[in-house]
């Protein structure tokens, strides 16, 4: 009978829920998720299907050089890019028997004369055939072991069938040793700028991720980045210098210039240098450019030099990589050396992994010989950090994990313990404590959005957020409803892979999971936002899969924002952008939770579903009812086609184009009906599209069902 039907209205929100009881979240939370999958809180209400992604660059897609992005920024409304370089040096060709193996073993010894390899360094072969069962051609090999001078070894992902040496006398091998950083320009693709003579050869070797951060109390907007094995670099537009402990000034960018500075011996590799007042001790390291002479016939321009001996305050010597084979040199070198210099001691910059600017310092930490120290430069510069200048180090008695600055403070981060820093300089610098049973165990977790900065803990996503008490912060976890999510992260990903973007017109932020052994459609993610609802502003959050991101950023290009990724082939593509992911279908799900409506015991039968979506164009999707809480004795209806058929056409936007997707006669928030069979205690809807339509906004829908008895 019509009138024994009853009905329910139920809005799409709340998010993903993984760890809350299937009664609860029908009784307390109808609108929100058992499953979501690339489904973003939509701006017009409900949940949306998130937008695909594209080549950044159509024409020039790949960053040159091999491997992974290992960086990706934007400055002054240019995208810059860092990658490992393909080739840097070749061997000369091997002679018959240089290669070999033996049986069981994934060994792969190479003799090879004066090689000058080190370990870590990657090779790749040319010219040789299977050996031992075991292919090398097309596959890179870092060097596991160097032996000699002349012999080296290297390992094979699997074990040699048989004893083997090559038989080939045309074998080589090329090295990538170094990486490089690229400019973007939409005429010209990607343009080397780390080849001046300004930056040292940046080594690769051990290089995963490179973090910046932007600033410009030095007068003018600059990137300072570190990679965790060589020193910092400061980048001005297409400049980039390498940064030493005790630089210069920004104007100048060297300590100070000296007057044929150098004399030396021939037969001998010792250098001395007269510098007035140089404040170097032995270990320390020195470079020099602008050098108008070959000291000894050797190179010494932007090569790294160690302190060999200090003669006085105004002179020390270092050594050069063999013996002078000049004549005697004296004063020598240009009347305008270009000197800077790091120390040996704990404030060395080298290897320092993690940076943030506060209160006009640059701050820099995870230098992997002193990991619990801090080093701040001099106030109003980026390139000194000398203790007498203003600069220093603070121990803050763990291994440091991340920084980030919020308000008047400078969060340091371990993985269990948080401090911070207060004050405006050396002379007021105060480290307090916050938290001594939490940290960031994932570093670049560290966003900020929505004026908070978050954080993954073991236990879940943290913020740090101001509260009524004046200094004070709140820690509390945001992320509670996907506690079951997060539970496997460090045991399913590796989290020194973990990279994070903000997208700020949505008030968005997106955690990606890379692997280089799951393809980009198995690739995960983690897609939180902020949504006002009943007067309140809450976190939603939903599953990412299909975007296999290993750097990520997002900022202003000519005042528009864009979201940007780097992946493990050297491509930059633009998220936000499109139906598809670079090609590939986009799958999309949303399981509703099991409504049980006024009883878990009574029956009902199901009429018609009423479902109000939002499309942005033609778009089709399923949608399957399921009953029971997936009872598997309970007998389910097949699944349902549902299509949209286009947006309304608003003559009041800009989004309008002849020949665009949109529908005359169309509709904005279409309703789409659906007829029911079937009956049970419960039921749940479960909507998926897989496929390259439109983006389209699930905002809720209208249930209609009857009493049927107790059964």
């Amino acid at each position: 009978m019509t009138d024994n039907l009853r009905d329910a209205t139920i809005i799409a929100r709340g998010g993903l829920y993984t760890n809350e009881d299937a009664l609860t979240l029908a009784a307390t939370q109808p609108g929100s998720a058992i499953r979501l999958t690339n489904f973003e809180i939509s701006q017009f209400g409900g949940y949306r299907r998130i937008n695909g992604f594209s080549a950044f660059d159509s024409s020039n897609p790949t960053v040159p050089g091999t491997g992974a992005v290992l960086g990706l920024w934007i400055h002054q409304d240019k995208v810059y890019a860092a990658r490992r370089n393909a080739v840097d040096s070749t061997s000369a060709t091997l002679p018959a028997g240089a290669v070999s193996v033996s049986s069981g073993s994934t060994t792969v010894t190479v003799v090879s004369t004066a090689h000058g390899l080190s370990t870590g360094q990657l090779i790749s072969f040319v010219n040789v055939s299977t050996l031992g069962s075991l292919t090398f051609t097309g596959k890179e090999f870092p060097v596991a072991t160097v032996s000699s001078a002349n012999g080296f070894t290297f390992l094979s992902s699997s074990a040699a069938a048989s004893t083997e040496v090559s038989s080939a006398a045309n074998i080589s091998y090329t090295v990538s040793k170094f990486y490089s950083i690229f400019e973007h320009t939409s005429t010209s693709g990607w343009t080397n700028i780390s080849t001046a003579s300004s930056i040292h050869t940046r080594s690769a070797v051990g290089v995963s991720r490179i973090r910046t951060t932007e600033h410009s109390f030095t007068g003018k907007e600059v990137v300072f980045g570190v990679d965790g094995v060589n020193k910092p670099f400061r980048q001005s537009t297409a400049t980039i210098i390498e940064v030493f402990s005790n630089q210069g000034t920004s104007s100048t960018d060297t300590n100070s210039q000296l007057t044929n500075p150098f004399t030396t011996t021939s037969g001998s590799a010792v250098v001395t240098v007269v510098s007035t007042g140089h404040g170097l001790t032995v270990g320390d390291t020195a470079r020099f450019s602008n050098i108008d002479v070959d000291l000894g016939n050797q190179t010494a321009n932007s090569v790294d030099f160690t302190v060999a001996t200090v003669t006085s305050a105004n002179g020390f010597t270092f050594n050069l990589s063999a013996p002078s084979s000049a004549a005697n040199q004296t004063a020598v070198g240009g009347s305008a050396v270009n000197f800077f210099y790091s120390y040996a001691s704990d404030s060395d910059l080298s290897g320092v992994a993690l940076v943030s600017d506060f209160r006009n310092h640059v701050f820099v930490a995870g230098n992997p010989d002193n990991p619990n120290n801090v080093i701040f430069s001099e106030p109003n510069t980026d390139l000194k950090f000398t203790t007498g200048g203003g600069g220093g180090v603070v121990n803050v008695g763990f291994p440091v994990t991340a920084l980030a600055k919020f308000r008047d403070s400078l969060f340091v981060f371990g993985k269990n313990k948080i401090k911070r820093i207060t004050g405006n300089n050396a002379t007021d610098f105060v480290l307090s404590e916050v938290a001594n049973n939490t940290g960031c165990i994932a570093t670049d977790s560290v966003i900020e959005i929505g004026g908070d900065v978050l954080f993954l803990a073991s236990d879940g996503i943290r913020p740090i957020q101001g509260t009524a008490r004046i200094g004070d912060v709140e820690l509390q976890t945001i992320s509670k409803p996907i506690q079951q999510v997060l539970r496997r992260l460090p045991e399913t990903f590796d989290l020194s892979l973990l990279n994070g973007v903000v997208i700020r017109n949505k008030s968005q932020f997106r955690y990606f999971f890379p692997t280089s052994t799951v393809a980009q459609a198995d690739a995960q993610g983690i897609i939180g936002g902020l949504r006002f609802a009943d007067n309140r502003v809450g976190w939603e959050f939903g599953e990412l899969l299909g975007i296999r991101s290993f750097v990520a950023t997002s900022g202003l290009i000519n005042n528009v924002e864009r979201v940007l990724h780097g992946d493990i082939n050297g491509n930059v593509f633009e998220q936000e952008i499109g139906s598809d992911f670079a090609g590939e279908d986009i799958l999309a799900v949303y399981a509703t939770p099991f409504f049980y409506f006024d009883s878990t015991e009574k029956r009902k039968t199901f009429q018609k579903v009423s479902l109000f979506t939002r499309p942005e164009g033609s778009a089709d999707f399923n949608m399957a009812v399921y009953f029971d809480w997936d009872d598997p004795a309970k007998l389910n209806p097949g699944s349902y086609s549902l299509s949209t058929q286009g947006a309304l056409l608003r003559y009041f936007t800009t989004g309008g184009t002849y020949g665009s997707t949109f529908t005359f006669g169309g509709s904005s928030s279409p309703v789409l009906e659906k007829q029911l069979q079937g009956s049970g205690r419960a039921m749940g809807l479960v909507i998926t599209s897989f496929g390259t339509q439109a983006p389209y906004s699930i905002q809720g829908w209208g249930l209609t069902w009857q009493p049927a008895g107790y059964r």
